[in-house]
């Protein structure tokens, strides 16, 4: 039986209809040594399945939700080190050496500095203020390349198996153990949500959705606070 490298990295990506963002991704990952790549699809109708097979990933078939797509992918992952990403984002292959350096100086669980794919001064306030929450409060987002070892993943319970939010409920259990470390590499993630739904509309939504969540709110609620408009503002952009 082959030993699995202590430093390999199971990089761990949820798709539901992502065929415009995930060839970009998969190929700025591939060629990465001791690095998986694992698809979790969460029953994607367009061209996302296509696209992946043809870039020779692995590819779980899950139920709709990151939160139970990300633990999917886990199941099946093979690294001492994982790594979820968001199908919109871009991650640097120094980027990828400086997680394994970190876990190899004892880090358990992390996330990279963040930085959107446009540059603005909206923008990079929000990166900032993004990077200040995972820096002294240890609270990581999806879209900051939450990374860990699997130990860590295990005993914390991974993620709950929520649509969304999962993010937060991981951080907030994780820093209960130790701190997160902050890299100094950055992630790059993009501005479409803020693009198709309204750049201020989307920023008070997330704000709501924090204060929400930090009351003790429901997740069904949430949601339900969170998805207001955003259906028919995407029937709008159909039409």
């Amino acid at each position: 039986m082959s030993r699995i490298p202590p430093t390999k990295i199971s990089v761990i990506i949820p798709t539901l209809n992502e065929a415009e963002t995930i060839d970009r991704l998969i190929k700025s990952l591939q060629g990465i040594p001791e690095l998986e790549i694992i698809v979790s699809d969460g029953g994607s109708t367009d061209d996302t399945i296509q696209q992946i097979r043809q870039s020779e990933v692995r590819v779980v078939k899950s139920k709709p939700g990151r939160g139970v797509q990300l633990n999917a992918g886990v199941q099946v992952a093979s690294g001492n080190i994982l790594l979820f990403l968001h199908a919109d984002s871009r991650l640097q292959e120094s980027a990828v050496a400086q997680i394994r350096q970190s876990v190899c100086k004892g880090t358990q669980w992390g996330c990279c500095r963040l930085r959107f794919d446009e540059d603005s001064w909206f923008f990079r306030i929000l990166a900032k203020a993004s990077d200040w929450r995972a820096r002294y409060l240890s609270m990581c987002y999806g879209d900051q390349g939450i990374y860990c070892t699997r130990n860590f993943f295990d005993s914390v319970e991974g993620f709950q198996d929520w649509s969304f939010l999962e993010d937060l409920e991981f951080s907030r259990r994780a820093r209960r153990i130790v701190k997160a470390c902050v890299l100094k590499n950055q992630i790059i993630t993009s501005t479409r949500r803020f693009r198709t739904f309204g750049l201020w509309r989307t920023f008070w939504k997330m704000q709501g959705v924090k204060v929400l969540f930090a009351l003790g709110f429901s997740l069904s609620y949430i949601e339900r606070f969170y998805q207001a408009g955003r259906r028919e503002k995407e029937c709008q952009r159909v039409s």
